[in-house]
């Protein structure tokens, strides 16, 4: 049963990066949003290097799960045409399968934007990332993580609404705060010459949190599943 299982999600996730990469359409959106963003935060609130540790955290976290939700919100954009859904719940183990592919698919198109993303962040508010890039990079990636497992089965919940993309952030977003406020706090301390005694407790928190939230994505997901297809 695991192997088939691992098979399935195999097949979804090179399903999902073969159609990715011949339409390039979340991608082309995503990062055009993302350098959107950068450019919009930058000649808002970027008024020399000492307004940086005010308002970098916000940007950067905003700015992620913005660019995110664009990603999350295509999830299951293709597998609602022609009953894929309903084709995809009657194979044994798909709940899992399906959650699994999904949210890999999910952090990756995630990972890439913000490879882009993040650059640009650091280098228009001159953030000094010497020595902590470590902890910036590990914090942002729980998050990530996070919102991914998260975002995937809200976004499967939407799947049938005509109004998905507007209802999505206002389901997802009031789940996250918790995630939120934990990576702002992360980024605040680091800006401030914070070190691991003064931001592992929240990156441990972020963790705990991540750890909850995949877990009861995947055991909500197969009612999720029943439901919508």
């Amino acid at each position: 049963m695991r192997k088939l299982i691992f098979r399935q999600t195999l097949a979804i996730i090179g399903k999902d990066l073969r159609r990715e990469w011949r339409t390039r359409e979340i991608l082309i959106t995503t990062v055009a949003f993302a350098v959107l963003l950068v450019v919009v935060f930058t000649f808002a609130f970027y008024h020399g290097e000492q307004t940086t540790p005010l308002v970098f955290p916000g940007i950067l976290w905003v700015a992620i799960v913005f660019t995110g939700t664009l990603a999350i919100s295509r999830t299951f954009q293709h597998e609602r045409h022609n009953d894929c859904l309903r084709a995809l719940a009657l194979v044994p183990g798909t709940h899992i399968s399906l959650y699994l592919g999904k949210f890999t698919t999910n952090l990756i198109f995630m990972v890439l934007f913000e490879i882009a993303l993040i650059p640009l962040l650091i280098i228009t508010f001159s953030v000094n990332v010497t020595g902590v890039l470590h902890l910036h990079l590990l914090a942002i990636a729980v998050g990530t993580f996070g919102f991914a497992a998260l975002g995937t089965v809200v976004s499967a919940m939407l799947v049938r609404n005509e109004l998905r993309e507007v209802l999505l952030p206002i389901v997802l977003y009031p789940l996250l705060i918790p995630l939120l406020i934990a990576g702002v706090q992360v980024t605040t301390a680091l800006l401030d010459g914070g070190d691991w005694s003064n931001v592992g407790p929240w990156i441990q928190a972020m963790m705990a949190m991540d750890i909850a939230y995949a877990g009861l994505s995947l055991v909500l997901f197969r009612w999720v599943l029943s439901a919508v297809e």
